[in-house]
């Protein structure tokens, strides 16, 4: 049993977490690296856009939330792109600007041309690759050692996009890594679980495996198929993969990637890792993405949801006030308070599941005197209208409602 010493342990200011998610055996916090492609994958996703604008005006935000690496987007995609990867990296931003590349010479040299710091380079090799487009394995090897050696050539970062990792045969993945490895030409191995086909446990396993076939730095680029993108990404940290790629609102192909503000606040407080990413940053950087993708964020989406820190139940209410009167912190209440990631404060409202907490604060708030024998008429109707409406009561609302039981001598 976890003594009172690992339970004061797990609480700080502003979060509370298990302390049965931590052990003596645990080893060191690992640093998390955030690589964000937001601008590219993110952009993948069916009928989202960015502007040139918007894809400088969000890589500054990304830059000013403390994001360790950029991926402006495919630098053979459009003009478009190309102008706006260029930007970015005129921008003079603190983080590393990246692209990334199929396995040909005319991507690495615009690569090169845009004056980046890295680039992906995607090999696509596994059975059904092969099938698709015609080439043999070591072929497709030997293209990606090709396009790597000349952007090494040129200074930049190279990493091996490996597409589709899981449904690697043993054989053919302990060989790709071997040679990729042997030739010199990578700096890191992005492991991409690229149709959400992994679940924690073999996201381990495999970076385990993966380990005893290279040397090289492991990255992990999870989609969310199942829903498991940040768990994913999270158990692959702690499996020793040194960088997580992300997305600001988990956007990406299909149903997208691990949530940029998911795998940071899960890595920093349920693991303990280190982190450069501002989480007071999150939840603005969230709604500047929303606005220019045209992806409204769910009310109660994880993290940044609009209206996570909103109490309605009147018995969490009446926890709320109490522990509130006694100067006891909200991590009681939550997870980790609001205003961490740059949210509003904890509040009440007022609707169906409203308790007498609530119509105390609203009282307060609205400075409207309800003599004590109405106000549980008063909460009656406050419960209708919630009904009425289907929502939660706004100020207006309420009161409107509590003016019918006011006192007019200002008495309660």
């Amino acid at each position: 049993m976890r003594d009172s010493a690992d339970r004061r342990s797990s609480y700080t200011d502003t979060s509370f977490v298990s302390p049965w998610n931590f052990s003596d055996h645990d080893p060191a916090p690992r640093p998390l690296v955030v690589h964000d492609t937001t601008l590219r994958d993110g952009e993948q996703q069916a009928g989202v856009v960015f502007t040139p604008a918007e894809k400088l005006c969000i890589a500054t935000a990304l830059d000013a939330a403390g994001v360790n690496r950029i991926e402006a987007g495919m630098v053979a995609v459009s003009d478009d792109d190309r102008k706006a990867i260029l930007s970015i990296v005129e921008a003079g931003l603190r983080a590393e600007v990246w692209t990334i590349a199929r396995s040909v010479r005319s991507d690495i040299s615009m690569a090169i041309d845009a004056g980046v710091d890295g680039v992906g380079v995607i090999l696509l090799a596994n059975s059904q690759y092969r099938d698709i487009f015609k080439w043999s394995l070591d072929a497709a090897i030997g293209q990606s050692i090709e396009a790597a050696e000349l952007a090494r050539q040129a200074g930049l970062q190279t990493t091996l996009l490996l597409a589709d990792a899981p449904r690697y045969t043993q054989n053919e993945l302990q060989h790709v890594l071997e040679v990729i490895d042997g030739s010199g030409q990578f700096t890191a191995i992005s492991l991409m679980d690229t149709f959400g086909t992994l679940n924690p446990a073999g996201t381990q396993r495999l970076i385990q495996a993966i380990q005893a076939w290279t040397r090289l730095p492991l990255e992990v680029h999870a989609h969310n198929d199942f829903g498991l993108a940040t768990a994913n990404s999270v158990a692959a940290l702690g499996a020793g993969a040194s960088t997580i790629h992300t997305t600001v609102l988990g956007l990406g192909e299909r149903v997208g990637n691990a949530a940029l503000e998911e795998v940071v606040m899960a890595a920093a407080l349920l693991q303990r890792a280190s982190t450069t990413v501002r989480l007071d940053h999150l939840s603005g950087l969230a709604q500047l993405v929303s606005q220019a993708a045209g992806h409204p964020i769910a009310t109660n989406r994880p993290i940044v949801g609009t209206r996570i820190g909103e109490i309605e139940s009147g018995t969490v209410a009446t926890e709320f006030a109490r522990w509130s009167e006694r100067g006891g912190d909200l991590q009681w209440l939550f997870p980790y308070v609001p205003e961490l990631i740059g949210a509003k404060p904890p509040t009440l409202v007022l609707g169906k599941y409203s308790g007498m907490a609530n119509i105390d604060w609203a009282l307060q708030r609205s400075q409207i005197n309800v003599p004590d024998e109405h106000k549980a008429a008063l909460l009656a109707e406050v419960k209708a209208e919630g009904i009425r409406l289907h929502r939660t009561l706004t100020e207006a609302d309420f009161e409107a409602t509590a003016r019918r039981f006011e006192d007019p001598t200002g008495q309660n």
